[in-house]
């Protein structure tokens, strides 16, 4: 099947527009994915700096909090004395009010004198951060509670699993603080030694959040044990275990991860304590959903207006194409009319002219003449005979001539005749190219 020329054109149009669509969305998903990805990437790492810095405000804000307990008159007196009973409501005071997991006083000797959370005292602190704290150094850092400091001060319920009942855990992680206690001579008497658990502790993943976008979480231990993270059965994840991969990372990394079922781009760095060992991650990621919409609303609004496009520019163009249409078929018509025209000339006009009527002319005159010779019935005179002779030669010249033209009219006419057959293939040429049939 042909097609007209309107159908091709009109077709290639539609064609063309799509192709250039196609390629503007291709090329658009291309660098749109990249623009994000790195996007994605730039705002990772920038709400990784900036969980890390809530971090380490509230490692300095324990830091601060213990410091202004290791100077509180009352502090310092119940240690001097040895007054556990009334040191006990002092740190618990202390504790309630800023917020601290557990606040511990210890003599010189590092022996308990009171805790803030009640437990028993008289039991010998092991931890080597309160030994540093009476060699007159005051710590802050982040650290691994073992299972029986856990216990001693009671913090134990808080870091049991509350959401898969699992008993029996031997660690727990916390941001600490050890300052040494002096008295009014500025000699060592023992020491303050407190902080703030992080298992189950939403505040800084919480305030990270909501200041920076994305979610937070710190895995301990390979197991999520904070986060503002989405859970699958609840409002937060806690408790799971995460990709064996990530659950010890050394140095800073960056990915797809999934976590309560959605996939992030995530980036995750090592908590540090004050000697550079690895003690726990840190975890941010931004749901790789809020990418994707981005680039599949992008491209479909490309789709969209490239629709659009395509529409309009068939309605600027079909009336265009049409108008040539018609101007061709009108041409073509138009040498129809002229081929039809000069098929029915009569070429060599001049033979039915002049010198057809003057050879009739000359027959008449000649048969008059033989008619007068024959009704007289003497010989003919010379003066008739000459006049015989004159127009014989006359005739004969005028038939001379009518031949001539004959033949020249004979020649045009073919001549003709093929110039006709060439118009009627041109307009037919024509019709076929703007309507594709013959």
């Amino acid at each position: 099947m042909k097609l007209g020329l309107r159908t091709k054109i009109i077709g290639t149009l539609v064609i063309a527009m799509i192709i250039s669509t196609a390629i503007s969305a291709i090329a658009a998903r291309q660098t749109i994915a990249t623009d994000l990805n790195r996007l994605a990437a730039e705002q990772v790492t920038s709400g990784s700096t900036g969980f890390a810095g809530y971090w380490d405000a509230k490692r300095d804000a324990v830091k601060l909090l213990v410091t202004q307990a290791a100077i509180d008159d009352a502090v310092r007196r119940g240690t001097g004395a040895h007054d556990g009973a009334k040191l006990s409501e002092t740190l618990a005071g202390i504790a309630h009010q800023s917020g601290l997991s557990f606040l511990t006083v210890a003599d010189a000797n590092g022996t308990v004198i009171a805790r803030a959370n009640g437990g028993r005292p008289g039991g010998k602190l092991t931890s080597p951060f309160v030994a540093r704290a009476l060699d007159g150094e005051t710590v802050s850092t982040a650290a691994v509670l073992q299972h029986d400091e856990l216990a001693a001060e009671q913090l134990l319920p808080q870091i049991e699993s509350t959401t898969s009942g699992k008993q029996g855990v031997d660690q727990g992680l916390a941001v600490i603080s050890a300052t040494p206690i002096s008295d009014q001579n500025e000699r060592t008497i023992g020491v303050a030694y407190g902080g703030i658990v992080m298992n189950h502790y939403y505040d800084v993943v919480d305030e990270a959040t909501h200041a920076l976008g994305g979610k937070t979480a710190v895995f301990f231990e390979g197991e999520v044990v904070s986060s503002s993270i989405p859970g699958p059965d609840g409002p937060r994840l806690v408790d799971e275990p995460v990709a064996p991969a990530l659950g010890s990372v050394s140095q800073t990394w960056t990915g797809l991860d999934s976590e309560g079922g959605r996939e992030y781009i995530a980036r995750i760095q090592p908590v540090l304590d004050d000697r550079n060992r690895v003690v726990a991650e840190q975890w941010f990621g931004v749901p790789l959903a809020t990418f994707t919409e981005i680039q599949s609303h992008t491209l479909l609004s490309l789709l969209l207006w490239g629709v659009v496009g395509i529409l309009i520019g068939l309605a600027i163009g079909i009336p265009v194409v049409e108008r040539l249409s018609r101007q061709l078929i009108a041409r073509s018509g138009q040498l129809r009319a002229s081929a039809q025209e000069l098929s029915v000339v009569i070429v060599g006009s001049e033979v039915s002219g002049d010198h057809v009527a003057q050879t009739r002319a000359a027959v008449e005159r000649e048969g008059e003449l033989l008619a007068r010779a024959a009704a007289d019935a003497a010989a003919p005179t010379a003066a008739a005979l000459a006049e015989a002779t004159a127009l014989n030669a006359e005739i004969l010249g005028d038939v001379i001539v009518i031949d001539t033209l004959a033949s020249e009219m004979a020649a045009r006419t073919a001549h003709a005749v093929t110039r006709v057959n060439e118009l009627n293939e041109v307009a037919a040429g024509l019709d076929q190219l703007v309507t594709g049939s013959a």
